[in-house]
């Protein structure tokens, strides 16, 4: 019972530990995020050219051919999710976080599902750009141009 009562545990071990479970925690919300969100707009398909990689001479920029989506104008707001429906069980979702008055960061997630409805595949990259200017990102098999709109919470 003594031996109970005098052992310490050291700090540093119980913060490591509880960063591990807020980082697992946090992952796990994210995803369930993802899965639950609502779809509103469906976008055109439009498929690229021929598979391969080709160099853009005006930017000297090679890129492989995936399929191309031009998403337009679309308005999000700071902090709150917006997903778009791509098709053939394809949603992609967007998540804007304002830098500053101008700048914006955007996670972009393009995730398939299966025909239950189940996630199939998951990619997720994020895009720092000016609110209000068209970009390019590419998400795993797509190519998605947008112009976004900020509105601030």
């Amino acid at each position: 019972m003594w031996v109970l009562l005098n052992f310490r545990i050291r700090p540093d071990i119980c913060f490591n530990c509880g960063m591990k479970i807020k980082f697992a925690a946090a992952m796990v919300v994210l995803l369930a995020g993802l899965l639950v969100t609502g779809c509103h707009k469906n976008a055109p398909l439009q498929k690229a050219s021929p598979p391969g990689i080709s160099a853009n001479a005006a930017s000297g920029t090679a890129q492989t051919n995936a399929v191309s989506r031009d998403l337009g104008a679309v308005t999000l707001t700071n902090h709150f999710e917006t997903c778009v429906r791509l098709g053939a069980g394809k949603d992609c979702v967007l998540t804007p976080r304002m830098i500053d008055s101008r700048n914006v960061q955007i996670t972009v997630a393009v995730e398939s599902k299966t025909a239950a409805g189940k996630t199939h595949d998951l990619s997720v990259t994020q895009v720092v750009t000016r609110a209000g200017r068209q970009f390019e990102v590419a998400v795993g098999d797509f190519s998605l141009s947008l112009t976004p709109n900020i509105i601030p919470e």
